[in-house]
């Protein structure tokens, strides 16, 4: 994309959502599923065209916002579109997922992912031109649209409470769900809820089933920082909804 002379550049990545309206699209056991039809055209001359959406607010690429959990939790329209933009730190913890496998913070600190301790140490305030926005890299996303992706690795309470002390204010995942996903709508987790209950009832965001998140890693360098976008469809009184998220790498500026 063009600057202006003297501005700084910026490159941008692929998507890191998956299509709202495809294969694969739907939310968690039990919730509601996404359809798209053409509706009926009143006169066979006219050339518009207009589709009709019928889907959950947790369907696709989609964030949750404390309402999802907590009744009094602040709503999607109550939450600043600022915090839907920002710096991003991406944690690598490819090595530790498996099928239903738990990861806990010490798995994150003490593993060989693609340098976390570095990425550990720019999580923080705004106001201290650190990233409030984490994105945990699974890799999991490879198996989309699969049973498999049901199977998912997901992530012990501790680590909500460690991202929450650091600063985190949006916390993302190529997942279903951070937490453990029953095997059917009726079951019951052996986990429970540690991750969205940590997170929302602090106010912290979460944003589910990214894709691509590799994208944003190791392709540039020291002298520059992650952004992401993860900003949702506008959609009054709700718990949630479908967003359009995509990420850039954009140069450290002096202050």
């Amino acid at each position: 994309m063009p600057c202006y002379p003297g501005d700084p550049g910026f490159k941008m990545s692929l998507a890191c959502s998956f299509p709202l309206i495809a294969a694969g699209s739907a939310p968690a056991p039990g919730c509601t599923s996404c359809t798209s039809s053409e509706t009926d055209q009143p006169d066979p001359h006219m050339v518009v065209r207009v589709h009709a959406l019928s889907f959950g607010t947790h369907t696709g690429t989609h964030i949750d916002a404390p309402y999802h959990f907590f009744p009094s939790g602040p709503k999607l329209h109550d939450i600043p579109l600022s915090q839907f933009v920002g710096r991003a730190v991406i944690l690598d913890v490819r090595h530790l997922a498996r099928d239903r496998g738990k990861i806990s913070w010490a798995d994150v600190t003490n593993g060989s992912g693609t340098g976390v301790a570095g990425a550990l140490s720019r999580i923080g305030s705004r106001a201290e031109d650190k990233a409030d926005i984490v994105l945990l890299w699974t890799g999991w996303d490879v198996h989309w649209d699969t049973p498999t992706y049901f199977l998912h690795p997901y992530f012990a309470r501790d680590v909500a409470t460690a991202l929450y002390g650091l600063g985190a204010k949006i916390v993302g995942v190529d997942v279903l769900n951070p937490d453990e996903t029953p095997a059917d709508e009726n079951a019951e987790t052996e986990h429970g809820w540690g991750m969205h209950e940590t997170l929302l009832g602090r106010g912290v965001l979460i944003c589910e089933n990214l894709k691509g998140l590799g994208e944003l890693v190791g392709t540039g360098g020291e002298g520059e920082e992650t952004w992401v976008s993860l900003m949702p469809l506008s959609v009054h009184d709700a718990d949630g909804a479908p967003v359009r998220a995509y990420g850039w790498k954009q140069p450290l500026v002096s202050r």
